[in-house]
């Protein structure tokens, strides 16, 4: 797989790091039947709430990226601002250092081979997706045809699958542990230039607070190319993040 392709990818499961919400108890019982508000006010309010949300307009997260395939081990960064801006950088042995980006209207990839280059339309369309800081709380608004498809086993769990159709007929699909409210998988369409789409696979673990907002600080991320292991080691809210870092690098 081409290095663009492979980085751009993984960056999407770094987003999806920031868009996690992490458990609580279940107030309908795991044997009630759920609505699709029902569904996704408790993965607001397992995240930390509302209010919290809110509270936050920037954050930074590092890590590391595994490869369990090769035994390498990479580096990662990805800085978010409300309301719309991300970027993310990786860094592996092999694929070499990339970035990107989305400044609140145009998207962008970089790699030292190739240099900056615009987004394609699909790629943009779904960027904006991605790169709204509050989509927990506006899935409905982010998603006029979502809809609750029923549970379904993932591993040794039962998850409610909901399903995010997007504009091109092709459709986000997220399950939540009946239980606790965790999003503990999702499987995101891809249209990857001149080979189709493909289908990424994430599953979300370990999660834990920072300043009273969880995410999952292990997501295992898969498709039928790569396998990645994403390990979260800092995450930083409200740190001031210059507008410069979302721009379109110029070489």
């Amino acid at each position: 797989m081409r290095k663009p392709l492979k980085n751009a990818l993984l960056c999407l499961a770094l987003m999806l790091v920031l868009k996690s919400p992490a458990g609580g108890a279940d107030p309908q019982g795991a044997s009630a039947t759920p609505t699709l508000d029902q569904v996704l006010d408790k993965y607001v309010q397992a995240l930390g709430g509302k209010a919290a949300i809110e509270k936050v307009t920037a954050v930074v997260i590092k890590g590391k990226v595994e490869v369990p395939s090769t035994g390498e081990t990479g580096s990662m960064e990805t800085y978010r601002k409300a309301p719309n801006k991300e970027m993310q950088m990786i860094n592996t042995p092999s694929n070499g250092p990339s970035q990107r980006g989305f400044d609140g209207t145009a998207g962008w990839n970089w790699d030292p081979d190739s240099g900056p280059s615009d987004m394609s339309p699909a790629d943009l369309a779904a960027m904006k997706l991605e790169s709204d800081f509050y989509r927990d709380i506006r899935l409905k608004e982010l998603y006029p045809k979502i809809s609750l498809k029923g549970k379904e086993k993932v591993g040794n769990r039962e998850a409610y699958v909901v399903e995010a159709p997007h504009a091109d007929g092709s459709s986000e699909k997220m399950y939540f542990d009946t239980e606790s409210g965790l999003l503990i998988q999702s499987e995101v369409p891809i249209d990857v230039p001149d080979e189709g789409k493909t289908v990424v696979n994430s599953q979300y673990e370990d999660y834990r607070e920072v300043q009273g907002v969880k995410i999952p600080f292990t997501i295992r991320q898969t498709s039928a190319d790569f396998d990645y292991v994403i390990k979260v080691s800092e995450v930083k809210y409200n740190i001031p993040v210059d507008d410069a870092k979302f721009r379109k690098p110029t070489q």
